[in-house]
């Protein structure tokens, strides 16, 4: 590449002729206007010159043309490799992959290789619902009902939620249902249940079991509210064994079962248990608190 005082500007390009391959260009200004330029080339270029003439020649054969292409994507891998993970994601998400957006998003939400930060976290968010994705709308409904600092966006949580259930999410029409239950609008919460349920939501089958327990927006009926609360027991829902283990040892809803409590407290033992090993401070104090419980029972009787 030969060049002779070129001008700091950058050319614009726009192109000539597809059909012709281009060798070689050359490009003469004068005055800031375009004097003369071959027509083998397929750009033509026009720049802001001042009135000296400049002249740009440039040789590029096919041969370098590829070996440039190269070269620039092997300085990009470079430039990528260098960043850290967060930023990778973020030049893809800025470039319109919701993918990356939403596990960028996931990443701000729990800390995940990068400082927690539930702004950066729903921010994102925000862009992937916008597009549809139903889990990533329930997902920033419950951010900002129960993070901290969201208090202005708490009027779009209902409506986050109800967005999600509509768009395919069974834990979207879980928290809706919630919502509507909280208005008394329990024949609606009743219906949001069951599709949350059926969508293999446990806490759902949980809720409906409630529901059918105290007809609440539903006919009562504590035996499908049993067989509701077994489903989500089965699935490992925590809750529904312990209110079984409840029923069974009470006896005033359900025939009085001892041995029947003593498998729902040992199948929510289990549950406890995996989630203490699994690192979860909370479920090994629960666990704890039940085999409590569990003793005092069993030197009681």
């Amino acid at each position: 590449m030969t060049v002779a005082r070129s001008s700091a500007r950058v050319p614009e390009c726009f192109p000539l002729s597809a059909a012709a391959e281009p060798t070689s260009f050359e490009i003469r200004y004068g005055g800031g206007k375009l004097d003369r330029a071959r027509r083998t080339s397929t750009r033509i270029c026009q720049v802001s010159a001042p009135a000296e003439e400049r002249i740009i020649r440039v040789s590029m054969t096919p041969t370098r043309r590829i070996v440039l292409c190269v070269l620039l994507a092997a300085a990009g891998a470079i430039v990528l490799a260098g960043c850290s993970g967060a930023s990778r994601l973020n030049l893809r998400c800025m470039a319109g992959d919701l993918q990356r957006c939403r596990q960028l998003g996931d990443m701000y939400a729990n800390g995940n290789g990068v400082a927690q930060d539930y702004a950066r976290a729903a921010a994102l968010y925000e862009r992937v619902c916008e597009a549809g994705v139903a889990e990533v709308c329930n997902t920033l409904g419950q951010i900002y009902e129960h993070v901290p600092g969201f208090e202005s966006e708490t009027t779009r949580v209902p409506g986050l939620y109800e967005r999600a259930c509509t768009a395919g999410s069974a834990n979207g029409c879980l928290n809706f249902g919630l919502v509507q239950a909280s208005r008394e609008e329990f024949e609606q919460a009743a219906i949001l249940f069951e599709r949350a349920c059926l969508g293999a939501a446990n806490a759902g089958c949980h809720e409906l079991a409630g529901m059918y327990r105290n007809g609440e927006g539903v006919q009562k009926d504590v035996v499908h509210a049993v067989t509701l609360y077994e489903q989500a027991c089965n699935a490992d829902y925590v809750d529904s064994c312990l209110t079984l283990s409840a029923l069974c040892t009470e006896g005033t809803e359900v025939e009085r079962n001892t041995a029947r409590a003593a498998q729902y407290d040992a199948t929510a033992l289990r549950i406890y248990d995996e989630g203490c090993q699994a690192g979860t401070e909370r479920d090994c104090r629960e666990r704890d608190r039940l085999k409590t419980r569990i003793a005092l029972q069993a030197a009681g009787r």
